[in-house]
């Protein structure tokens, strides 16, 4: 009898231990974890501007309008738009039978709360500036909404694919704490989040677009590359976007079993000028640091192939490029010619490049300071912690140079009006030019795919080729890595949206 329990007890464990790991691997199969480059500061669409928060929120939280993977605009909870004839009223027509994650249908009272949230000057809104030119928010129907425009901006439409519509009543019973669990209409649900360990999400069995493949998706900040890298080839993470370690990538590349995706991005890095120092207000030095960049070997040897060299704010993809301009390229005989011109020629020179802890950036700050050398230029590169580099270069004029980045730049207002108008909200660089100031308002008066939209941003990259307020060290690209059993994922040029066809993804 004792022989019989011991059996009966072994077969009943063993039992277990498959049923469990049944229901394990079941859970495994409806989940799909992503490596993420930092934690999210919040998750409120209306605050954050940061690439890891809305990689997170853009499953939560849907446009009016969304940008596709190639850029164009595509309906989302707007089945359609439209201009008046002299382009002074933007009117949306919402998609029917759209409901929040908390069971009430979406109407065009979410759509004006949203905005006028945005425009309330009293509120943490990011980017308000980019929605000014919209003077009120007028309800024609439940599905119907207007904008009224107090200016005329042709690109405002793109802007609108930035933020996500959030529902009324949550909103504000929430308050500021909307951004710590956050309700939409996307495909997924808030549903738990322990701050630099995971955030889980939960499908949403009532989307509108149909309920998505995976049940559950998590998010897990692994800030440094080579862990997060070490982390997807031991199949803790499924997935991940940007940060693959350049020297990875030919290994990566020639792997069977990974899948690696490639495709140009939308923004650049570049080397600011502060353009009221004393020294770097000289364009002679301005252009002799810039043709002392050597953008071809930056990118086969520091990035290891990843992007192209930089040339100019518009990104080659972009219809308003300037193919036929002669932009400013490495030339170290010119670029002493010009030194020789400068101010700085005449005494000896110490000049700062300040930039924060991203590898890369440091590697070419450290590259600039040897080229920049050879022109008898003394230069210290400080490296700074994110915060403190950001508030340098957006709070005070202390700094001869920096290196940053910008992307998500889809149209050429995008690219050009906060950067380089005197007054702009995103002009670190502190330049000015009255006809620059005068073709970026003039830019957002006509229609952008005019011939006079190309005219007047020819101009613009023109303009920016003489002056060199900043020089354009490289152009990004979008890389992500995903295990080989995962089907139907396409990477996205704008890093926002990296995981937008996540819902349709299917694991074999």
């Amino acid at each position: 009898m004792k022989n019989f329990w011991r059996s009966s007890l072994v077969f009943l464990l063993a039992l277990t231990f498959i049923l469990a790991g049944s229901i394990g691997l079941q859970a495994e199969e409806d989940t799909v974890v992503i490596g993420s480059g930092a934690e999210a500061p919040g998750l409120d669409t209306r605050v954050e501007v940061d690439t890891p928060a809305f990689e997170r929120i853009n499953l939560i939280n849907e446009p009016l309008i969304d940008i596709d993977f190639d850029l164009s605009l595509k309906p989302k909870l707007a089945t359609d738009w439209e201009y008046n004839d002299d382009n002074t009223e933007l009117t949306f027509y919402l998609r029917e039978g759209v409901y929040f994650h908390h069971g009430r249908e979406m109407t065009a009272e979410d759509v004006k709360y949203t905005i006028d949230w945005i425009l309330d000057p009293d509120n943490d809104a990011s980017n308000r500036d980019l929605y000014t030119a919209i003077g009120e928010v007028e309800i024609i129907d439940d599905y119907t909404v207007t904008l009224h425009l107090d200016e005329v901006n042709t690109f405002l439409i793109n802007n609108i694919a930035r933020f996500g519509i959030v529902p009324h009543d949550v909103a504000e019973d929430l308050g500021d704490d909307f951004g710590d669990e956050p309700v939409g209409t996307g495909p997924y649900t808030f549903d738990e989040w322990d701050r630099d360990d995971k955030l889980v999400l939960q499908s949403f069995d009532d989307y509108w677009d149909g309920e998505p493949n995976f049940e559950t998706v998590e998010f897990r900040p692994i800030p440094e590359n080579s862990a997060r890298l070490l982390a997807f080839e031991a199949g803790e993470i499924d997935m991940f976007h940007g940060g693959v370690v350049p020297e990875e990538l030919e290994r990566l590349e020639s792997e069977p079993d990974f899948d690696l995706r490639r495709v140009a991005g939308t923004g650049y890095n570049y080397l600011g000028f502060n353009n009221t120092n004393e020294y770097m207000q000289d364009r002679n030095l301005r252009l002799a640091i810039s043709h002392m960049i050597n953008r071809e070997a930056i990118v086969e040897h520091v990035l290891q192939g990843v992007g192209r060299p930089g040339q100019t704010n518009i990104t080659p993809d972009m219809q308003w490029y300037h193919d036929e301009l002669d932009f400013v390229d490495y030339d170290p005989e010119k670029a002493h010619e010009y030194f020789e011109e400068s101010i700085a020629a005449e005494e000896d020179v110490e000049l700062r490049i300040f930039t924060n802890e991203e590898p890369f950036r440091m590697q070419i700050a450290e590259v600039l300071e040897y080229e920049l050398g050879q022109l008898g230029i003394n230069v210290e590169v400080v490296i700074e912690e994110w915060g403190a580099f950001l508030d340098r270069v957006y709070d005070t004029d202390d700094y001869e140079m920096y290196i940053l980045g910008w992307s998500g730049l889809m149209d050429p207002d995008r690219a050009s009006y906060r950067q380089y108008l005197s007054d702009g909200s995103a002009n670190t660089i502190n330049y000015s030019n009255d006809r620059m100031d005068e073709l970026l308002l003039e830019g957002r008066q006509v229609d952008p795919e005019s011939e006079e939209s190309i005219e007047i941003y020819h101009e613009v990259q023109e303009i920016l080729n003489h002056d060199q307020p900043k020089a354009f060290i490289n152009y990004e690209e979008e890389v992500s890595l995903i295990q080989p059993e995962f089907e139907n994922y396409q990477v996205h040029p704008y890093p926002g949206n990296a995981w937008l066809s996540l819902p349709n993804m299917t694991r074999n």
